[in-house]
């Protein structure tokens, strides 16, 4: 089954690719620019065939893709050719370029508004917090929030869920937050500048969920089914070996005291729902699986007409745009940790599988949120991408001037190369990112 998913992974990923690079062959081709090669993933082709004048192909490496267009890399004895990418003007050029970035763009909005259509069975965590001991140092606490709070509004936008609030909090790129608050019945205004991880790059203020220890079920096979736990029982506490007890009123403090307690036989109590008491001491390792599952709302949702679910998927496709060009200032202003923050091929593709495993709607919103990625990280003014080009051509438009194309095409062949460089790195950091997980 879990090849399954890698090949639902690679070929969603490839499905990007070859949006992408139609764009630019759709544009190529209305510019009447002969395009030479059409390719879906790299290196020597496992399938080629021509069509007209183009080689359509694809490669063994399921990492990325490329449109050669005749007369784009020249050489210094080069004469522009008809059909050539050099014997048209700038704006056919600027079209064939950036026609990548908007078939990325406009399938990203597709895949969102397909999603939409589809119901979804969600499990509902309210939007009260709660706030451990080693969290105290964090912005929420040292803002005034404090645990059993529940958040009504951050920045005038209703809160509903607590997803609701890691949504709003991690595009916040940590700009200063108002909270509305209802603590005992009493509504507080609370602001609060979120700390940036920078893992992730994600604006965080130190915050869980508050979801009650109480029991919604437990595995046949979980190391606690001889005590015949039922629905609704609780778990009390926790006791270490040394006798260090928690009385658990969050599921989080659960985990906290397990990691904690790594190596060490730990007692379980629990309450039963006649207010009994049992309990079982086990040994933690990094292994431990208590097999319980904590009770939780669910709510189904229905799914929506398609022109709807469009209207919602446009805005939602431009907040992820604006919160990629952000993320990426972050990242070359240094305040995030590059190497834990960008995602290549490899790690896409193990990320993809991990998603799929949890059905078609949330998989087609990833593909969503990667394709409208990629297609902004292509408007990067930085040689070999689409967006040197369109930056070139731009110019050319604004000035009506001609730049050397055998200038422009040394900077491309400089910046391909440092592009290869900068991939095999990236893969490299995949690799070694996708092994920490196990």
């Amino acid at each position: 089954m879990i090849v399954i998913y890698y090949i639902i992974a690679i070929i969603g990923f490839l499905t990007l690719i070859l949006v992408h690079e139609t764009g630019h062959l759709v544009f190529a081709k209305l510019a009447k620019i002969k395009v030479i090669k059409f390719s879906i993933g790299w290196g020597k082709p496992i399938w080629e065939k021509k069509f007209g004048e183009t080689i359509y192909q694809i490669g063994i490496f399921p990492f990325g893709g490329f449109c050669q267009m005749a007369g784009e890399q020249i050489t210094e004895d080069y004469t522009p050719q008809e059909g050539d990418f050099y014997s048209k003007k700038p704006l056919p050029r600027l079209l064939a370029v950036s026609g990548g970035v908007l078939f990325s763009i406009l399938f990203g909005v597709l895949l969102m508004s397909v999603s939409g259509t589809m119901p979804s069975q969600d499990l509902f965590i309210p939007p009260q917090v709660y706030i451990t001991e080693d969290l105290q140092n964090q912005p929420a606490y040292q803002a005034g929030l404090r645990s059993f709070d529940t958040i009504l509004s951050i920045n005038g936008k209703k809160v509903e869920s607590f997803s609701d609030i890691q949504m709003i909090i991690g595009q916040a790129l940590g700009k200063e937050l108002n909270l509305e608050v209802l603590r005992d019945n009493n509504k507080l205004y609370i602001k609060i500048i979120p700390n940036i991880e920078s893992s992730t790059g994600r604006s965080v203020i130190g915050i869980y969920p508050y979801i009650q220890p109480i029991i919604d079920s437990i595995g046949s096979n979980s190391v606690f089914s001889d005590l015949n736990l039922n629905k609704n029982d609780r778990l009390l506490s926790l006791v270490s070996n040394d006798n260090e007890k928690v009385d658990i009123q969050a599921t989080v403090e659960i985990q906290n005291f397990l990691e904690k307690h790594l190596y060490e036989e730990v007692e379980f109590i629990f309450q039963k729902s006649d207010g009994s008491i049992i309990s079982k001491k086990v040994f933690i390792d990094k292994q431990f699986d208590p097999k319980i599952s904590f009770y939780l709302e669910t709510k189904i949702k229905k799914g929506l007409p398609f022109f709807k679910s469009l209207a919602y998927a446009i805005p939602r496709s431009y907040e992820t745009l604006s919160i990629t060009l952000k993320s990426i200032k972050l990242l070359f202003s240094g305040k995030v940790n590059v190497g834990k923050s960008v995602a290549g091929p490899i790690k896409i593709i193990y990320l993809s599988s991990q998603v799929a495993k949890t059905g078609l709607k949330n998989i087609l919103e990833f593909f969503a949120l990667i394709t409208l990625v990629l297609g902004i990280s292509n408007l990067l003014p930085i040689p070999a991408t689409d967006g040197s080009y369109i930056l070139f051509f731009l110019f050319e438009l604004v000035s009506n001037k001609r730049l050397n194309p055998k200038l422009i095409s040394k900077i491309q062949g400089i910046g391909f190369i440092i592009l290869l460089v900068l991939m095999v790195i990236v893969v490299v950091n995949d690799i070694f990112s996708i092994g920490s997980l196990f």
